[in-house]
């Protein structure tokens, strides 16, 4: 009977729900949906906002940490650099026999070495066993002699067997600058011959570290056992008192009138502490930034979880313009695809003129310089019979014009082979491949040592680079650039040329180094352009297309070629290739070879 009660209640329900008007029911679901999403959403935001404030405040502790952390071990390390360095002075020979003679000059240069060119090192110097000074470098007169027994630095080290790092003082000599003493006692046997002193600038110990590690509101601040500022990346008095709690920890601490957060760590071997101190406005601001950034998508996302709750009742409106939209981006897509189809065709076509039209100029470029040929052959061989037959009646000035003409011919053929092979370069295709470079470059420095044998020239190359490319093109590129080389250094008696090579970030960089005439490096933008030439035709012989060659080469592998050089001290060309799949094995080869002999 309950159950029939329950479902006659439920009809009466909905029976009720469809008399009320459409806008009153849509609002009840609405409201009804937003408390639910609305719920959900604002627990988790507060529980999202909360665990990130958490961590921010986290990671803020622990970054302080890692540096207070890292500039104590700085500082550390250098304080116990200098330490090494005083002890092992002080074991020499020679300073043992300058002590014993109390050679005040060559005390002071022995110690010139720890001193001169160190930032940190102030001054060095010994003192005597009662504590009066004997040497000091930089050298001042006013300070050798005066006793330093009071000084703790002097008593501590007559107690320790090891370096003593004294309390920071106020330097006697010069008022404005403060100093951390390191004291070492010599002896021999148990007997103490002197004591060496090395002076720091603790001002010193923490510039470097204010760039590094100081971020804005930051201070970096070093103090001794005296809770007494040794140094500071701010604006401290040196010696001033500092109230911070002594040894590491962390926490708030009142300086200069204000709240500072802090994070202490202990600088081993001393009894100083290093502190890292933060403004704590700078931490509030990161979590108001925080609490801003997160809060703003909370708000927005409980007022879209309301207006989704509230749109949920208008929503068949909303799919019915979806379908609609769908509709008519399906009809656009498919436009768009014919559209796609068509430019892919013109593409095709235009690609197949493109070959077409490289095919056209290859042959044409063949047919030119055949044509070109017939008639410079002429020139040539008629030049040559002429010389023969009629040599002697032309006189010194026709044979001399004569010759000039047979050069110019042959060079004209030169230049014709060298645009063919410029010209083919683009359009070869390419057999890429694992290639020894630095093999290439030996077998290519062989051939011009077999062209003048009577040259010497050393060349150094060191353990194979292998790259990726096309063997012959890296030849060819290789032929131009060593050529260069070997062309440029004919004026030294005793010529140098180096290769090298190395992978670095993916890629396998070479260069080609001579000690030949170079070039100034104003024109450097025109080394690589077709005809351009920074030498005269009558000091070197050349077309002034092989650096072109190279360029095209390299470009062709997608690399880069460039080159360095300084007026009579020679040049440097550097290019680069893929790298190869297998690693490069290290070696170094170095090859000197004396002139051959003519036969």
């Amino acid at each position: 009977m309950g159950e029939g009660v329950a479902r006659r209640g439920g009809v009466v329900t909905r029976r009720a729900l469809r008399r009320l008007p459409r806008w009153l029911t849509t609002s009840a679901i609405a409201l009804a949906a937003c408390a639910l999403l609305m719920g959900p959403v604002a627990l988790f935001g507060a529980f999202t906002l909360r665990t990130s404030l958490e961590d921010l405040n986290e990671r803020s502790d622990r970054e302080r940490q890692d540096t207070a952390a890292l500039a104590a071990t700085l500082v550390a390390r250098t304080i116990s650099g200098r330490g090494e360095q005083l002890r092992a002075l002080s074991r020499r020979v020679d300073f043992h026999d300058a002590l014993a003679r109390k050679d005040e000059a060559r005390l002071s240069d022995i110690f010139s070495s720890i001193v001169v060119g160190v930032p940190d090192v102030a001054t060095a110097g010994v003192l005597d066993p009662a504590g009066n000074v004997i040497a000091r470098f930089p050298f001042d007169a006013s300070a050798v002699g005066p006793a330093l027994a009071d000084r703790d630095s002097y008593a501590g080290a007559m107690q320790s067997d090891g370096v003593f790092i004294g309390d920071a003082v106020t330097s006697r000599i010069d008022p404005a600058l403060s100093l951390v003493t390191l004291s070492y006692a010599v002896r021999e046997g148990n007997v103490v011959r002197g004591i060496a002193i090395l002076s720091i600038r603790p001002t010193t110990l923490v510039a470097d570290l204010q760039a590094a590690l100081s971020v804005a509101g930051r201070e970096v601040l070093l103090v001794d056992h005296r809770s007494a500022t040794i140094a500071s990346t701010g604006q401290r008095a040196m010696l001033s008192p500092v109230n911070v709690p002594a040894g590491a920890g962390q926490g708030l601490a009142s300086l200069d009138g204000a709240q500072r957060a802090y994070v202490g760590a202990p600088i081993a071997g001393a009894q100083w502490t290093l502190y890292v101190l933060d403004d704590p406005a700078r931490i509030y601001a990161a979590q108001r930034t925080l609490v801003t950034e997160l809060g703003g998508p909370l708000a927005a996302s409980i007022v879209v979880a309301g207006l989704l709750a509230a749109l949920l009742a208008s929503g068949w409106l909303l799919l019915t313009r979806g379908r609609q939209h769908l509709a008519a981006a399906n009809v656009q897509q498919r436009e768009l695809n014919a559209e796609v189809r068509g430019l892919n065709t013109a593409l095709e076509h235009s690609v197949s003129e493109l070959r077409a039209l490289n095919d056209e100029l290859g042959a044409f470029a063949y047919s030119v310089s055949h044509d070109l040929r017939a008639p410079l052959r002429s020139i040539d061989g008629f030049s040559q019979i002429l010389l023969e037959d009629k040599g002697p009646a032309l006189g010194d000035d026709g044979r001399d014009h004569l010759e000039r003409v047979r050069a110019a011919a042959t060079r004209m053929g030169a230049l014709i082979d060298d645009l063919l092979l410029l010209s083919r370069l683009t359009r070869d295709e390419m057999k890429v491949e694992n290639v020894d470079v630095t093999a290439l470059a030996r077998v290519v420095v062989d051939e011009l040592r077999a062209r003048e044998p009577q040259r010497s020239v050393e060349f150094e190359s060191n353990g194979a680079t292998p790259a990726k490319g096309d063997a012959r093109l890296v030849r060819i590129a290789l032929t131009n650039l060593l050529g260069n080389s070997w062309k440029f250094t004919r004026a030294r008696e005793h010529a140098h040329i180096s290769f090298g090579g190395e992978t670095r970030d993916g890629e396998s960089v070479f260069f080609v180094k001579d000690d030949g005439v170079g070039f100034d490096m104003r024109y450097a933008d025109k080394l690589f352009g077709a005809f351009q030439r920074l030498h005269s035709a009558t000091e070197f012989e050349g077309t002034g297309i092989g650096l072109a060659t190279v360029q095209r080469i390299v470009h062709r592998h997608g690399g880069r070629v460039w080159a360095e050089s300084v007026v009579g001290k020679g040049t440097t060309f550097y290019f680069t290739l893929p790298s190869a799949d297998v690693p490069p094995r290290a070696a170094v080869v170095t090859e000197k070879r004396a002139p051959l002999l003519a036969p």
